[in-house]
């Protein structure tokens, strides 16, 4: 029996979440609720695809549809929606054998890429798959090309005295000098989470770049799931400096969006006791893991600033696959036509080198 698909629609929010939360590929933006809002503020059409296998859901796949004038274009997730990872979420795919496994996966995926192909007529698709799915092999077999990402991942079933005893003697220095220089850490709300978008305005701003997750999205983000956000905020002289907007779900604390510079340089920066203690907290609440999403990189540099907690690094996979001019459009825009927009505005805004 092939894996049988179709559209979820709103009366299947309820079953969807269920297989999300079964699934060991199953994220907060899997969730039916954030894409839905996700699908308000991008201006996509979400398909919500489910595949069965004998009236049995077997997974679920979120797909993105959006028209940008001549290109036809897939994704799961969509730009500017701050979302790391999405694509395909199997139902108790672990208790499954390995050939099972296999068999459902290219099934789904064979039926999944007969609606991107067929139906949507798609000629650029880009997908991320979450971490916990390894295999990226029925996607290269349809054409897709893979690139490897990283987020970091700190085991905090280590317990708290472990983690603080794998911490270099600078940082450990530089948490209690701030400490010391009074800076301190706290869990806020709504009024929090604005400020800490005003200062991602501000930071952006000063880096002639743009922000380009929309506000009222994030705004609306945290009214339906404000029961999973933590936000933490530094201060310093009672003024917020810095603060990040964490999400709790399953056994994960994942350190989402924020932790920008000060307006006004501060030292030792306020963002090294920031995440620390969003460490120790989640630890504490008894998290297994604690991840800094999209926090390496491909690029060759001296370090990446989360790399100093001692974390593991973990892979997962980018897969895209797009025509001989939908491949040349995205190009001239990565390569030119982003890079000159920040370039003026920088010269716009009184930046030099």
């Amino acid at each position: 029996m092939t894996v049988q698909i179709r559209i979820a629609r709103d009366n299947d929010a309820q079953e969807w979440d269920s297989i999300i939360s079964r699934s060991p590929h199953g994220t907060p933006f899997h969730l039916w609720n954030w894409l839905k809002i996700t699908e308000k503020h991008t201006r996509s059409t979400l398909y919500p695809v489910i595949g069965l296998k004998n009236s049995v859901p077997v997974g679920v796949f979120p797909l993105f549809f959006r028209k940008n004038g001549p290109f036809r274009m897939v994704f799961s997730p969509p730009p500017h929606a701050a979302l790391f990872h999405l694509g395909p979420a199997f139902v108790e795919y672990d208790t499954l054998n390995q050939e099972k496994r296999e068999n459902n996966y290219l099934e789904f995926q064979n039926s999944v890429e007969n609606i991107i192909k067929n139906d949507l007529k798609a000629d650029y698709v880009s997908i991320s798959l979450s971490p916990a799915l390894h295999d990226p092999r029925p996607f290269t077999w349809s054409g897709y090309t893979a690139e490897i990402r990283y987020d970091y991942v700190i085991d905090l079933s280590r317990g708290y005295d472990y983690l603080a005893g794998t911490l270099d003697k600078k940082l450990r220095q530089n948490l209690n000098r701030a400490r010391k220089r009074g800076i301190t850490v706290e869990i806020g709300g709504k009024k929090e989470y604005c400020a800490i978008l005003d200062l991602m305005d501000i930071r952006y701003g000063q880096q002639g770049k743009n922000i380009t997750v929309s506000r009222d999205y994030l705004l609306e983000i945290y009214d339906a799931f404000k029961d999973a956000l933590v936000v933490f905020v530094a201060k310093s002289d009672n003024e917020i400096v810095s603060g990040s907007i964490d999400i709790q779900y399953g056994d994960t604390h994942y350190s989402w969006i924020g932790s920008p510079k000060p307006k006004i340089p501060l030292s030792p920066s306020p963002n090294d006791l920031l995440m620390w203690e969003s460490v120790r907290i989640a630890q504490e609440q008894g998290f297994r893991y604690y991840v800094t999403m999209g926090a390496a990189g491909n690029k060759r540099l001296h370090s990446y600033y989360a790399s100093k907690f001692d974390p593991e690094l973990r892979v997962y996979f980018s897969m895209k696959k797009y025509s001989f001019l939908s491949g040349i459009a995205e190009k001239g825009y990565t390569r030119v036509i982003k890079p000159f927009r920040g370039r003026v505005k920088s010269l716009m805004s009184g930046e030099r080198e």
